[in-house]
């Protein structure tokens, strides 16, 4: 994952990552500490000007046909999300859902996957994200102040070509920098601390949850 790593805002995350596994938090109570110090640090280091010229909205899906990385954290915190949000039925249709992309998507990289137009299992039928709340790191951290761009860059690039997308990378630091700190503490703490692809590793942890 590229990143701009912000040393102070690391630590930050870092420390604050290791107290909430040592005391047991769940995932969600971690990953809510995570988003909170992400939150503020971008409050304090973009203006409201910069933060006006971002254009990712409700319904603008362009970027959500690439291969998404999560930590085990992201994902078990996914898919409590959903198991406590939806219907009682609801978790088997997502499950099926998920694993046919799982199928689809076996072996494909990254541009292989926008040439294929497979979109994320988690979005709606209007474009909307079904998990908005609980979204991952790196799906936080794009911050296009160009819809049109993020059209044609997923258009270029199914012809192989590079595209400029206009981004905030302050803001898209910060997140990296968030998502490389959890990593690090879960790494320290012994824990699981590699990346998953969202669809695969969600789907593990709702194969889990319900069985």
């Amino acid at each position: 994952m590229a990143g701009i790593r912000i040393y102070d805002f690391h630590e930050t995350v870092y420390l604050s990552v290791i107290e909430s596994l040592k005391s047991g938090e769940s995932a969600g109570e971690t990953m809510e500490r995570i988003y909170l110090l992400a939150q503020q640090r971008a409050a304090k280091d973009i203006s409201g000007q910069e933060a006006s010229h971002m254009q990712c909205r409700r319904g603008c899906s362009h970027c959500c046909r690439v291969h998404v990385p999560v930590l085990c954290l992201e994902a078990d915190n996914i898919a409590a999300y959903l198991l406590s949000s939806r219907s009682a039925d609801s978790p088997e249709a997502l499950r099926e859902k998920l694993w046919n992309i799982k199928v689809r998507i076996a072996g494909y990289d990254e541009q292989e996957r926008i040439v294929a137009n497979i979109p994320c299992g988690f979005l709606g039928g209007e474009g909307e994200c079904a998990i908005h709340p609980v979204r991952p790191l790196v799906c936080r951290s794009v911050t296009s102040a160009d819809a049109e761009a993020c059209r044609r860059a997923m258009t270029m690039s199914i012809c192989e070509e590079n595209a400029f997308i206009p981004m905030n990378i302050t803001h898209k630091s910060i997140y990296d920098s968030a998502f490389i700190a959890l990593a690090d503490a879960m790494k320290d703490m012994k824990a699981d601390c590699r990346s998953f692809e969202i669809t695969e590793a969600v789907l593990r942890r709702l194969n889990k949850q319900i069985e």
